[in-house]
């Protein structure tokens, strides 16, 4: 039985699965490597207009979610160095307390959802009057001793 992800690609065109793959390839490197590849330069790799590449991955049903699924499954393949990371943010000499709140998230240990209440007290003119008075009489600080 054939993925999700296989199904799509069979609905695309060999230059919509070379797009896709070129566009995951550029997603490794940074501009200015040498090997990362411009939108143009992937147009022009693929044999279609830049324009034609936007279409694909902005209006293209089928392409958009073939692309989210080739890119998810990229990034498991990354999930041994991001354990690894951790693994050695959390054994250093000062664990880092980020990566010990990520840790504790995914394993569902705490829960992220923060809920803050402010509770304000109205005072009117009078109330302030009533502090200031007693503050003067605790203090003994008066009116006129200012």
């Amino acid at each position: 039985m054939a993925t999700r992800y296989q199904t799509l690609m069979d609905e695309l065109t060999e230059e919509q699965r070379e797009a896709i793959h070129l566009l995951l390839e550029q997603c490794e490197y940074s501009p200015g490597d040498d090997d990362y590849q411009t939108m143009d330069e992937i147009a022009e790799e693929v044999g279609v207009v830049r324009k034609t590449l936007y279409n694909w991955r902005t209006t293209n049903p089928t392409f958009m979610e073939a692309l989210g699924l080739a890119t998810q499954a990229r990034l498991q393949t990354l999930a041994p160095y991001a354990y690894g990371a951790m693994s050695k943010l959390l054994k250093g000499k000062q664990p880092s307390t980020k990566a010990l709140d990520l840790y504790f998230k995914q394993q569902g240990w705490t829960n992220s959802n923060q809920e803050i209440t402010i509770t304000t007290n109205k005072r009117d003119d009078a109330d302030l009057e009533a502090e200031i008075a007693r503050l003067t009489q605790q203090t003994g600080v008066g009116d006129n001793d200012a």
